[in-house]
């Protein structure tokens, strides 16, 4: 039996995210956040910027399966953040990392881009001079409206939306009835197999309603009584900045949502989060990945001896 795989989201500095856990892959952790203009074209960058946005973006016919708002797992780099910038609209900051899982032995292999953050809402150029502490990145922002969050992870040129989180933020005179955003919910995504409601008070919040959806590998829904339950749930957490993730070799697809509910009128929500993975091919990608940077470095290593050892300038 092959022990739970942790995931760990390294962090992102312009969205001051905490890396947190770790999986079997070497240890590791970075900071930063790449702005999109600093991106390789490959990532959709060009020279002076995010290229024009095409809308509706070019995904491929055949992806199945669910969706956050029309994201889904299996996607390319190309395909997620396109899907994500169209959504989101062209004001939307982007800001990317090469660097995703936390102990990735990446041998010597320069990684694309890992991790992308889409994030739309009020926002201004940020007077570092007073205002430094409130900065994220190079700006202030108000009011966040939606962050859209996907890792990508894979080796250069074929990075896959692995996990995908997204948050909404509802202004005042904004906010859905809570009995409209559960039914919703389930309209979506069906009946879910854990339900949990709190009531206590927290900060602005009058409480939450949590919910989540958990399949084994053969897309079946599991209920409390299977073995397999305790192992496949709360494969990945909705809710704030917390975009850890699990995965278990023999689960499935894992959805979980929280609907905060508004501290002044308990029956509107304030924050809706949610988010979604795919254990078992996520495992599955992951040893995959792995096992495909060995043999880039190794390859690149044998060429490396070959080529030093055809040289004929060795003075001795």
């Amino acid at each position: 039996m092959r022990m739970k795989t942790h995931l760990t989201l390294l962090a992102l500095s312009a969205l001051m995210l905490s890396a947190c856990g770790g999986n079997e892959l070497a240890e590791g952790q970075e900071e930063g956040g790449v702005p999109l203009d600093e991106l390789e074209e490959a990532a959709m960058a060009g020279p002076d910027g995010p290229a024009p946005l095409r809308c509706p973006a070019k995904v491929r016919k055949e992806l199945s399966g669910p969706d956050i708002i029309g994201l889904r797992l299996g996607m390319t780099l190309p395909e997620a953040m396109a899907t994500a910038r169209c959504r989101l609209g062209e004001d939307a900051v982007v800001t990317e990392e090469n660097r995703w899982l936390d102990r990735l032995d990446t041998n010597g292999v320069a990684l694309g881009t890992q991790f992308f953050t889409v994030e739309k809402g009020s926002y201004r150029p940020c007077n570092f001079a007073s205002e430094w502490q409130e900065c994220r990145g190079k700006f202030k922002w108000e009011h966040t409206d939606e962050i859209v969050r996907v890792a990508t992870p894979g080796v250069p040129g074929k990075e896959t939306a692995m996990v995908v989180w997204r948050t909404q933020k509802f202004r005042d005179g904004q906010m859905p009835s809570v009995d409209a955003t559960l039914e919703a919910l389930t309209a979506k995504y069906g009946q879910p197999q854990v339900r949990e409601n709190s009531d206590s008070p927290r900060g602005y919040s009058a409480g939450t309603r949590d919910l989540q959806w958990v399949y084994d590998r053969s897309g079946n829904p599991l209920s409390e009584a299977n073995p397999l339950f305790g192992r496949c749930r709360n494969g990945v957490y909705a809710g704030g900045e917390n975009t850890g993730a699990s995965w278990t070799d023999g689960c499935g697809l894992n959805i979980s949502a929280r609907v905060v509910l508004s501290g002044n009128n308990p029956g509107l929500v304030m924050e809706l989060h949610t988010a979604m993975i795919q254990q078992s091919t996520t495992y599955a990608y992951i040893e995959g990945m792995q096992a495909e940077l060995q043999r880039i470095g190794q390859a690149r290593r044998e060429a490396e001896v070959k080529e030093a050892g055809d040289a004929s300038d060795v003075r001795l």
